[in-house]
C-alpha cells in the first residue's frame, strides 16, 4: 500500500465546524466520485484548545491532517496526475477553496510504520 498525508488550513472566514461540515458532507463525496483508485480516506482535525505544545507561538500552520491510501504506486501517480492536470483536480481545487485557503495544502507521500500492541511489550521476554 501507498500511503499520502496532506496538510490543510481552513479559511479563516469560514467557521470551523461549517468548514468541517462542508468537508465531511460535500467535498468527501466528489472526492470519493472523482477519484475511485483511493481505497482508504481519513481526515484528522486538529484541536488547538487540547493541543500539547509548550507555548501558544508555536501552533501548527494547518488545521487537517488528511490520509491517503492507494492499493499500488500506480494508483497513487494515476490520483497525483489527476490532482495536477486534470479536470478532477481542478474541479476539487474549486470545491476546497470554499472552505480552505487555496494554494497552501501540502501533500507528502509517507512510509506508513504501525506498531500494534499484540502483546505486552514489559513482559514479552519472560
Amino acid at each position: 500500500m501507498r500511503k499520502l498525508v496532506a496538510l490543510m488550513k481552513i479559511r479563516k472566514d469560514v467557521p470551523f465546524v461549517e468548514a468541517r461540515r462542508m468537508y465531511e458532507e460535500e467535498h468527501v463525496p466528489l472526492v470519493m466520485q472523482l477519484m475511485p483508485m483511493i481505497k482508504d480516506y481519513r481526515r484528522n482535525y486538529l484541536s488547538v484548545a487540547r493541543a500539547y505544545i509548550p507555548s501558544s507561538e508555536v501552533l501548527p500552520d494547518f488545521d487537517v491532517v488528511t490520509e491517503l491510501w492507494f492499493d499500488t504506486a500506480s494508483e497513487l501517480e494515476a490520483f497525483l496526475n489527476r490532482i495536477r492536470n486534470g479536470e478532477e483536480g481542478r474541479r476539487l481545487r474549486e470545491d476546497s477553496r470554499r472552505f480552505l485557503i487555496g494554494g497552501t495544502t501540502r501533500m507528502f507521500d509517507v512510509d506508513e510504520v504501525v506498531t500494534l500492541r499484540v502483546v505486552d511489550w514489559a513482559q514479552r521476554d519472560g
